[in-house]
């Protein structure tokens, strides 16, 4: 019967194992049911969508909508304290007094609703070992709790070590950490600046909204602490209402050191100066816009500490800083602190842990499209404000600026390992090559369909064309390769199911178009191979740009082994490049279409002029160390890649010395005169 089944699976709780995991089972009641039902409902990083969002009426009522439809309800704080009082309860049976502290937008009243919760877990001194990985300790503890905590992952290896966890009771996301507690003290003081005015906070959360809405903000991107930053400096500009951090720290009575800085600060808002600055949220709102779209990003700082920018060659010698960065010249001097990484596309200053640029990874790619938005939304304020803005906030959250095309920012490429295809045992090399490289998308459930194009007269080197479609993030793998991780399955068959289970999982879809181009040398075993937008989300194709040159290059490699010599051949003369003619007249007659390859026909015209050329990626390829948008765990495997590319580039010119990559010869009208990148 069914429930002698059901007690027998019950009975099975801690005796079969899966893929290295016991199962757990346990009786059904309705009302872990209703939680089950209330969890999967917060999807995690969902937003309410602002054409679901009335805005009619004036700029005020439609500001009231937007507040009301995004911000946390005082309810929904309130009830964060289960998650809080948990945290403690459990991880007290492993540290008895440990205290949860909570810090982040939640503490700091800029909330909403895909807000997750952070809070560092305070350790009494007695168990804080420098050596104790606290982090995975927690994580086998939380997880022996289901009904608690769900999909509780470990991240050990990140600068700042941190737990992640889903608290079932109140369907909340929470990141937990041990390292110190500064992320709570920066907190308190975000909490202090835009709790001084009314207006502040309501402008601060539109501008988060904002930023959501498009896609700037999130892990990789613009952090909401980097965003709560630039909001604070903008307000210290005149005619200011913030003062600065130095003014607020200048009473010694008020330091708390904790990591070497200084934590503390005056937090009496009777004694901050009376700002003369009664501008309407409309007018700061409008005016972030236009005070960011004309900062010198590339030459400036953003320094909340002093309220004012500073130029970012004082921080090439510690001699030119003024006096109030004498803690940080002594904490570099020192050596307890790394130096502020001042040189990136953009930089903004905590200003409590002075060298860390909050915005250190923002790549050009996404400063690029973060300057673009400023400069639309600014636009919209001119245009709206004698309107009484009525039409700005509509502008602001449901349109978004044509940017311009920058094909070399949106193009990825990587050369398929040249010493290792000399070693292929098959005269047909190219069509090995070609399967193995359809073998990977269609492991990723992307169809490609094939552009044919005319032979151009003597082109010195083969291209192939493919257009696909990307849906999904099929990117996001790590929690399913996990689960994979002890199966037995064959590695296509493993990735494919992956795929499937990332498809499943992963709720929301969109459609990429682009083009994967395979460049042959014509008188050696290299291929190039590239991946191109033509149509979609710009983030979107760099985080697929970035799974392909990681991923498939290890894949590559995994599913090439088959056709690699053995050993007592590997002595032998090879084609292309061996007095083998035969072979080489059979690599050059291949005509073979893989299996999912279907045919379009393209003219002349619509062909690519340059494909006698085979790009120089030293100039040419998309830099991987400047699109950081992984976990840190991935950054070595990328930086292996990289290496990996640079090293085998000296092949492709080995191809044509005579020619150089110039992308203005390409048809499709790549520029990239001012923005060459290179893998080292």
């Amino acid at each position: 019967s069914d429930a002698d089944d059901a007690k027998e699976a019950i009975d099975d709780t801690n005796k079969v194992n899966i893929y290295g995991e016991f199962l757990t089972v346990r009786a059904f009641s309705s009302r872990d049911s209703a939680k089950q039902n209330a969890a999967k409902k917060k999807q995690k990083g969902a937003i309410v969508e602002p054409r679901l969002i009335s805005l009619a009426g004036d700029f005020h009522s439609q500001l009231d909508s937007v507040l009301n439809a995004v911000r946390l309800t005082q309810e929904e704080v309130t009830k964060l304290s289960a998650l809080y009082a948990d945290l403690e309860r459990y991880l007290q049976q492993l540290w008895p007094g440990c205290v949860a502290l909570p810090f982040g937008s939640i503490t700091t009243g800029l909330g909403i609703k895909s807000s997750d919760a952070d809070c560092f877990i305070q350790l009494p001194a007695v168990f804080r070992h420098p050596d104790t990985n606290f982090v995975n300790k927690a994580k086998k503890l939380l997880q022996k709790y289901p009904r608690a905590f769900a999909e509780v992952l470990a991240i050990p290896r990140a600068n700042t070590p941190i737990v992640k966890c889903f608290h079932v009771p109140t369907a909340v996301h929470c990141d937990l950490t041990f390292k110190t507690p500064l992320g709570a003290r920066n907190s308190r003081l975000i909490a202090f600046l835009l709790h001084a005015d009314p207006r502040l906070v309501p402008v601060a959360v539109v501008l988060k909204y904002w930023a959501k809405v498009h896609g700037l903000s999130g892990t990789g991107k613009l952090s909401n602490y980097a965003l709560t930053m630039l909001i604070i400096f903008y307000l210290q500009q005149p005619e200011a209402i913030l003062p600065s951090v130095e003014w607020l720290q200048r009473d010694s009575s008020d330091d708390v050191i904790i990591d070497s800085w200084n934590t503390g600060f005056k937090c009496n808002h009777e004694l901050l100066p009376k700002t003369k600055n009664t501008s309407p949220i409309s007018e700061l709102l409008g005016g972030f816009f236009q005070y960011y779209s004309s900062f010198d990003f590339d030459k400036k700082v953003a320094c909340p500490l002093t309220g004012s920018p500073l130029a970012k060659e004082l921080f090439t010698d510690l001699n030119n800083l003024p006096p109030v960065f004498e803690r940080y010249k002594r904490n570099v001097m020192e050596r307890s602190s790394l130096p502020l990484k001042f040189t990136t596309s953009m930089c903004v200053q905590d200003p409590i842990d002075l060298s860390h640029n909050v915005a250190c990874s923002i790549n050009s790619r996404l400063a690029f499209e973060i300057k673009a938005y400023f400069k639309f939304a600014a636009d919209a304020y001119e245009k709206e404000k004698e309107n009484g803005c009525t039409g700005f906030l509509k502008i602001l959250l449901l349109q978004k600026p044509k940017l311009p095309r920058k094909e070399n920012l949106l193009e990825y490429k990587f050369v398929l390992y040249p010493h290792i295809l000399q070693f292929i045992d098959s005269a047909d090399w190219k069509t090995v090559v070609r399967e193995i490289m359809m073998q990977l998308f269609e492991m990723c459930k992307i169809c490609l369909t094939k552009v044919e194009e005319k032979p151009i007269e003597g082109a010195r080197n083969q291209r192939e064309r493919y257009t696909g479609t990307i849906v999904k993030a099929i990117w996001k793998r790590k929690q399913f390769t996990k689960l994979y991780s002890c199966s037995n399955l064959s590695f296509i068959t493993k990735q494919t199911r992956i795929t499937e289970e990332v498809m499943k999982v992963v709720k929301e879809s969109f459609r990429v178009n682009f083009q994967l181009t395979l460049t042959y040398a014509h008188n050696s075993r290299n291929v190039l191979a590239s991946i191109k937008l033509i149509e979609g989300e710009v983030i979107l194709f760099l985080e697929f740009g970035k799974f392909f040159k990681s991923s498939f290059q290890d894949w590559f490699l995994t599913l090439l082994r088959p056709y690699i010599l053995s050993k007592d051949k590997a002595n032998a003369p090879v084609a292309n490049g061996s007095s083998r003619e035969s072979d080489s007249q059979a690599t050059d007659n291949t005509e073979d279409k893989p299996a999912g390859i279907q045919d379009a026909v393209v003219t002349r015209e619509d062909s690519d002029s340059s494909s006698e050329n085979i790009p120089d990626t030293i100039n040419n390829t998309i830099d991987t160390n400047d699109n950081n948008t992984e976990d840190p765990k991935d950054r070595a495997t990328d930086t292996k890649n990289s290496k990996d590319i640079a090293t085998d580039t000296k092949h492709i010119k080995d191809i044509d010395n005579d020619t150089k990559y110039n992308a203005n010869n390409d048809t499709n009208g790549n520029d990239t005169n001012d923005n060459k990148t290179s893998t080292q």
